[in-house]
């Protein structure tokens, strides 16, 4: 695995041939009512996907690198997606975990990508070109808007991430992230409340948390001995108290 997020320009990394569906998929996308899709009728919703087409990617499977041109960028509609940033010294730092009506691959740095994405799941998503989606946004007042608004609200979930990192100790982190995650899953029709499956192994949670795959165990372990969650053998989480696990976790000023 790999690190986060333009009219004609070359393609992200593996990305298979687009595909223009001969029916409009987005009345049975969760992502319909969010962000960039949400203002725009059918018409508009038309010619945003003529901008790329439905892709597909495996688990494992790069969405996009850093560093490499801009081309497209994605609306996730189904899986899950982890940007990250890779360090100098071979680290990994994941920024953020994307669901079903979240982009990926907006974020650029000199006209390049600047973060990378991996898909944790087998994922599908709406592509559309940056450059031909920037003019189209350039006509629609209420798009851009929405835009700005999918823009700063990534950029408030990372700010808060910072503020997890920097202000909660190991095994209140792995407490603050089941919690989050298993609110977002089930809003986002990932996978089931309970069990809840992660899609993700400890060696991601620890790039999220900024902690080591010992530590992130040893957190994990505390959280059964308090009773708060229990594993089953295919490694899913059960949530035995939700209110205790949302306070094991709780940011406070």
């Amino acid at each position: 695995m790999r690190n986060h997020t333009s009219l004609s320009g070359p393609t992200a990394v593996g990305l298979p041939r687009a595909q223009l569906p001969s029916v409009l998929p987005c009345d049975t996308c969760i992502g319909r009512t969010l962000n960039l899709c949400r203002p725009l009728d059918d018409a508009r919703l038309k010619h945003l996907l003529s901008l790329g087409g439905v892709r597909h990617w495996k688990k494992n499977d790069t969405l996009f690198r850093a560093g490499d041109p801009i081309g497209s960028f994605f609306k996730i509609r189904k899986g899950v997606v982890a940007v990250f940033h890779m360090l100098d010294d071979g680290r990994r730092q994941i920024t953020a975990l994307r669901a079903p009506g979240d982009c990926v691959g907006y974020l650029d740095k000199n006209g390049s990508y600047a973060f990378e994405g991996v898909a944790l799941t087998d994922v599908e998503a709406c592509a559309f070109d940056r450059r031909k989606f920037d003019a189209f946004v350039a006509q629609h007042s209420d798009l851009a808007a929405a835009l700005a608004e999918a823009l700063s609200s990534a950029l408030k979930q990372v700010g808060f991430l910072t503020l997890v990192l920097g202000r909660l100790r190991s095994t209140e982190r792995v407490a603050h992230f089941l919690a989050e995650i298993s609110a977002l899953y089930t809003e986002r029709h990932v996978s089931l409340a309970q069990p809840l499956t992660l899609h993700m192994g400890r060696q991601e949670i620890a790039d999220y948390l900024g902690l080591t795959i010992e530590t992130v165990s040893r957190s994990i372990g505390k959280l059964k001995s308090r009773n708060i969650i229990a594993l089953i053998e295919s490694g899913e989480v059960v949530i035995l108290d939700f209110e205790k696990l949302r306070q094991a976790g709780k940011v406070t000023a």
